[in-house]
């Protein structure tokens, strides 16, 4: 849950993280539509990739078992 939910506070907090076809459109200042956008590409992630990616964008990953 942790990995899922700071990854979801980065991508809003920082969208240019995104990979460029998921970035929101120009003008797309919905805050709803944004987060929808977020959470389908989260939703994707297989667990593997969610990990890279949080320990690409955080310091620290917590260990999951």
């Amino acid at each position: 849950e942790a990995v899922v939910r700071d990854l979801f506070a980065r991508y809003q907090a920082e969208p240019g993280d995104l990979p460029a076809e998921w970035l929101p459109d120009e003008g797309e200042h919905d805050v709803a539509g944004r987060a929808r956008r977020i959470g389908d590409f989260i939703a994707g992630m297989t667990d593997r990739y969610a990990i890279v990616e949080h320990q690409r964008l955080f310091d620290s990953t917590p260990d999951l078992r």
